[in-house]
């Protein structure tokens, strides 16, 4: 509120018609001040009321969105436990055969184990009998060459032999037909 100062007057203190004047204008401005008090008071009534409503709005369908998930949700934990529930028996199961399998990969990898050794064993002695046989038969080629090039020489030797034999033949069946020849011409 402004203070004022006012005019005082020779008789009677101040003058009347500048303090009425005041407080008709002081009267007026706080009529206007209340009236924009009061224009503003119910603006923000109704722009609270249109907030609450907008509120209340929201809230609903935020509840109902809630609710409507909220049911959702508990459908599918429902559907999930069903699910659960009926897998539940199958994966004991996978688990029963899962540790049979493992026994029987452990008994497949103990018999290969086994017959890869055995294999092994026995190709080691077939490889030796080979070896032995293979020995053996050199060594019968060997004594076998040995008196093959020995009859071979031989015969090379009645083969070199063989043009000397013939052409003596020869000469000695020359010689008989020359002397067959000659009995008969006497």
């Amino acid at each position: 509120m402004e203070i004022k100062n006012f005019r005082s007057v020779t008789f009677g203190g101040f003058d009347k018609e500048e303090v009425i004047q005041y407080v008709q204008k002081t009267a007026q401005e706080n009529t206007d001040e209340q009236e924009a008090l009061r224009k503003d008071n119910s603006a923000l009534r109704e722009e609270n009321e249109a907030l609450k409503k907008q509120l209340e709005v929201s809230l609903r369908e935020q509840a109902e969105t809630a609710r409507r998930e909220g049911t959702e949700l508990r459908e599918k934990i429902r559907s999930l436990t069903a699910e659960l529930e009926e897998l539940r028996p199958q994966a004991l199961s996978y688990q029963e055969v899962r540790a049979q399998v493992g026994d029987i990969e452990c008994q497949a990898r103990r018999r290969a184990g086994e017959l890869e050794t055995a294999t092994t064993a026995r190709l080691n002695a077939l490889v030796s009998d080979i070896q032995k046989q293979y020995q053996d038969l050199a060594g019968a080629f060997d004594v076998t060459a040995v008196q093959v090039t020995a009859e071979l020489r031989k015969i090379e030797v009645g083969l070199s032999q063989l043009p000397r034999a013939m052409d003596q033949a020869g000469k000695e069946l020359s010689e008989l037909v020359s002397a067959a020849g000659g009995e008969k011409k006497a």
